[in-house]
Formats: C-alpha cells, sequence, structure tokens
C-alpha cells in the first residue's frame, strides 16, 4: 500500500490521494478475499461420502435435475433434493449445479480482467462447461460427470472474458487426460469414421477412453470428439465458394466414479 504522504503520490491533492487510498484499499481487498474463499468447484465435491459431507448448498446455484450432460432440465433447490430427478438407467440421478457468481461481477465492477478470467462462468481453465453429481438412492455422491457447454460461444464478452470457443473443446479432453494420466496408448481407443462423418480442416479426433484406478478407487470415462458429422459441411452445398460456420462437433465429456 502507498502511503498517502509518500513520495509515490506525486504531491496530489488530499482529496486525490484519498480517492486513490480507496481505489488501491478496493483492489486489494478483493485479492485477498478470492484467495482465502475462492468460489467452490465440482473439484471441492467428496465422492463416496453422503449428502451430509458435501459443501452447502449455497456455495453453488441453478440446480436442477440433469439431462446425460446436456442442459439442465427440472429446477431444483439443492443436492437434498435429488429424489425429483428421474434415475439414469443405472440407477443414478443426476443433479446439474453451476459455480457460484459473485466474484465474477464483483470483477466485472471494478473491470479486473484477471479475476474475471479466473471466475467467470462454470469454467475449467477457460474450458465452458456443464457440471452434475451424480447420487444413488441412499443420497451418496458415488460419480462426477463434466461436459463441455457450448453455450457461451454465443456471448458478445466471450474473448475479453477468456473463454474458449466451441471449436477447441475437445482439447478439454487433453486437460483432464494429463490431470489423471489418463494415457491414449494405454487407456483409449480411437474409433473410425462412420458413414457420413468426416474430418474438420484435415482433424478428425473421436477417441473414448477408460481407465480404473485402484490406488484412489476411482474409476474414469473420457470422450473427445472434432469431426463433422453425416450432413455437415465445410462449404454450403449451394454455393461451394461459401464456407460455412459451426457445421462440426467439438466437444468432451468426463465422468469419474467410485470404485465399489
Amino acid at each position: 500500500m502507498i502511503a498517502l504522504n509518500s513520495p509515490e503520490t506525486g504531491g496530489m491533492a488530499p482529496h486525490a490521494r484519498i480517492a486513490l487510498y480507496f481505489l488501491l484499499s478496493a483492489c486489494c481487498a478483493f485479492n485477498v478475499s478470492a484467495q482465502e474463499t475462492p468460489r467452490k468447484t465440482i473439484w471441492d465435491l467428496r465422492l463416496g461420502e453422503p449428502l451430509s459431507a458435501q459443501p452447502d448448498a449455497g456455495e453453488y446455484q441453478g440446480y436442477a435435475c440433469g439431462a446425460n450432460g446436456g442442459p439442465p432440465r427440472q429446477p431444483i433447490s439443492g443436492f437434498a433434493d435429488f429424489a425429483r430427478c428421474a434415475p439414469e438407467p443405472g440407477g443414478l440421478r443426476e443433479v446439474y449445479f453451476e459455480y457460484d457468481d459473485e466474484l465474477e461481477y464483483i470483477a466485472r465492477a471494478r473491470d479486473l480482467k484477471q479475476e474475471l478470467i479466473r471466475y467467470v462462468g462454470t469454467t475449467e481453465k477457460g474450458f465452458p462447461i456443464m457440471v452434475s453429481a451424480l447420487l444413488d438412492q441412499d443420497g451418496v455422491l458415488q460419480g462426477l460427470r463434466m461436459v463441455t457447454d457450448a453455450r457461451p460461444d454465443q456471448r458478445k464478452d466471450r474473448a475479453d472474458s477468456g473463454l474458449k470457443s466451441r471449436a477447441n473443446a475437445y482439447l478439454f479432453g487433453g486437460l483432464m487426460a494429463g490431470r489423471f494420466d489418463i494415457e491414449a496408448e494405454v487407456h483409449c481407443q480411437k474409433l473410425k469414421p462412420e458413414e457420413g462423418e468426416s474430418a474438420v480442416g484435415g482433424t478428425f479426433v473421436k477417441l473414448d477412453c477408460s481407465k480404473a484406478d485402484a490406488a484412489s478407487k476411482r474409476s474414469y470415462k473420457l470422450s473427445a470428439r472434432f469431426l463433422r458429422k453425416p450432413g455437415q459441411n465445410g462449404r454450403d452445398p449451394r454455393l461451394p465458394t461459401r464456407l460455412t460456420v459451426g457445421e462440426f462437433e467439438s466437444s468432451a465429456r468426463l465422468e469419474i466414479f467410485a470404485a465399489p
């Protein structure tokens, strides 16, 4: 903190020095609070533990019944409302949720770009994601699900917020593979194109991975896609000189389960 009577103030008038003091205090206060009490993320959930061991419901927002990693369905009040969600084929119930946005709005109000990038939306290393918890009939957290989210691609402030585009979504798979030591040669299967599928600019990614880790008592399922699906083209069939926009799939999906 610069002292009000120090040479660094350049002999400013008292009212100007006071304004500078409050400006610096506000910025520093944000940084300290963000470091001491960062927002909760999916990594704060405790696999294999009951609802009583999970973070308080107020740490997150936007609760809803999940749609197998898709956009939210019926709104609910929190993880404790999981029984209102229909079970998946395996019996688990998916609860979609979003990260708290308080620090994001503080960063916007104070025009702190680095803090905004850190706390914007529900993200992981700049990748917009949809996150959900998978609970069994007894309310024990048995799985975590993360799927890349294409919706923020329509935001006008996407670039300023540091959000990665949908075209790069498949790279989230590589990020998670590195985090959990999932090796392509050992744990993954490179799938061949099905009829009508093709590469995007010479790149074709269709990867399914699975890994069981006895040491951590966790199992992982990871997939990544970067391809054109049947009917999608790089050029408009009606006007070959015109490139299409958004006609491709770019996605990644990670599921982590507690081992029996």
